[in-house]
């Protein structure tokens, strides 16, 4: 069993951190109004709009006719607008094309709520319960490598060794290294293509894993986790240059409005946590 544990002199105990750090302002995701033309067409961004050519401020008379004009070498009719008509155009357009990846379930709005917060947030960092409670469920749920799971058997194996006594820095080293062989969780099941998850979050920049406290009992014991996370909402050189993404024009126009540097809508962080209790009783 645990001998001397002192909860007040040991915990809070970050368990797990990742590489990636909290806040990079410095990763390219986070990087805007840092692109001209010329370095936006070599990325392949030609055909950025069904709607409008952002480089000449036009709106299409006919959309779908600057495909034909492009392949016989002529220029599209179209109608000068201001930098605002176009901005607008362009996030209307986005938020039409998001909903290819966001059609069902209760998280369906949320990237709505996520583009509105790149066009008028200023880059400030947006947060929601909505995202924590889709955090919390993810987190509680069964994958193969879930930290909490690893946690849990990993607290429960040392209390199980009553051959010797282990010091509380002992207990929690443990556990640290059986979770650097965890999975963390992320938004790329197959129904976070279309339930709007995987299109808000998907691939999470940064966690921490925190043991806030932990008793023992007579029958048991219970601990409480806390999980702290991080995305980006931006993309960057090599996202745009995927062959995935690039061949879907929800992504050419976002990161044109975030890279060109005549629009230049600033990325942001995206921040969400859950509290989870393990426990294990006889």
């Amino acid at each position: 069993m645990i001998n001397s544990f002192n909860p007040s002199m040991f915990l809070p105990c970050t368990l797990f951190e990742t590489v990636t750090r909290f806040y990079d302002t410095d990763a390219d995701d986070m990087q805007c109004g840092d692109m001209g033309e010329q370095e936006l067409l070599s990325l392949g961004l030609g055909d950025v709009s069904e709607k409008v050519d952002p480089y000449r401020l036009v709106r299409y008379d006919f959309p779908d006719k600057h495909h034909l004009d492009d392949f016989f070498g002529s220029s599209s009719a179209g109608t000068k607008i201001s930098h605002e008509e176009c901005v607008d155009i362009l996030f209307t357009e986005m938020k039409e094309l998001s909903q290819i990846f966001s059609f069902q379930g209760e998280y369906k709005t949320l990237i709505g709520e996520l583009i509105d917060h790149f066009r008028y947030g200023n880059g400030s960092g947006f947060y929601t319960q909505r995202l924590n409670s889709a955090f919390h469920d993810r987190i509680n749920g069964y994958f193969i490598g879930n930290p909490l799971l690893i946690i849990k058997g990993s607290i429960q194996t040392e209390l199980s060794l009553n051959n010797r006594k282990t010091s509380v820095p002992e207990f929690l080293g443990n556990i640290k290294r059986k979770l650097l062989k965890s999975t963390l969780p992320k938004y790329n099941k197959k129904m976070d293509r279309v339930n709007g998850l995987g299109i808000s979050v998907h691939d999470i920049a940064a966690q921490k894993i925190t043991l806030l406290n932990f008793q023992q009992y007579a029958i048991g014991w219970s601990a409480t986790v806390h999980f702290l996370a991080q995305d980006h909402f931006g993309l960057d050189v090599t996202d745009i240059k995927s062959e995935l993404y690039s061949q879907f024009r929800f992504f050419r126009i976002w990161f044109f409005l975030q890279r060109h540097r005549n629009f230049a809508f600033k990325p942001f962080f995206t921040n969400f946590q859950s509290v989870s209790r393990v426990e294990m009783y006889q």
